[in-house]
């Protein structure tokens, strides 16, 4: 599949917004896409770098809500880009499995992580948390963190529809991907 909107050759942009994407250790597909947003794209992946390095929520939750995100728009671009950094974080593959299929309601995650996830899935499919899952994730995690999940969440909701809607080309892997589990995307098993 051809990407709708060509990336921009980060290397070749002149001015502020050049010299800070250029001094970016990675050289991702969706930065030279963004980079067409000159306006935005410094203070989004400013963003990006508080979500992944400044919260309190620890980082195998956000993963996991990254994750389950990106499953549930059908994210594949985040999908991919996340699992290694997931697994780097203490991700099993039994977790990412479950998530693969949508099952947050599998024993491969703690209570927590099952409350926190079907919160996640709920700011996903609108932002609505019904009370009895706000109780449930809120016993675990402070309001600090909570917030933090959905800003989490709605980072990579936004990540998700720049590649899906552009058609922004997949990196190659830098590790193994678990192997695809009749993936049906957007579905989730309660």
């Amino acid at each position: 599949m051809t990407t709708r909107i060509p990336l921009l050759d980060v290397e070749a942009l002149e001015g502020p917004v050049g010299d800070a994407l250029r001094g970016r250790r990675s050289k991702l597909n969706i930065v030279a896409m963004m980079a067409h947003a000159q306006g935005c794209v410094v203070q989004q992946l400013q963003l990006g770098r508080a979500v992944n390095s400044e919260q309190d929520l620890d980082p195998l939750s956000r993963e996991l809500l990254i994750l389950l995100t990106a499953h549930l728009e059908d994210g594949e671009y985040v999908w991919r880009q996340h699992v290694p950094i997931a697994i780097q974080h203490g991700a099993s593959r039994e977790k990412i499995s479950a998530l693969e299929k949508g099952d947050i309601a599998s024993k491969a995650f703690s209570p927590d992580e099952r409350a926190l996830l079907v919160y996640g899935a709920q700011v996903v499919r609108g932002g609505a948390v019904d009370e009895v899952t706000f109780r449930a994730a809120a016993r675990r995690y402070s309001h600090r963190e909570l917030v933090e999940a959905i800003l989490a969440i709605g980072y990579y909701m936004t990540m998700n529809r720049i590649t899906s809607a552009t058609l922004t080309p997949l990196e190659a892997p830098d590790v193994e991907q678990p192997p695809s589990l009749d993936r049906q995307p957007g579905t989730v098993a309660r």
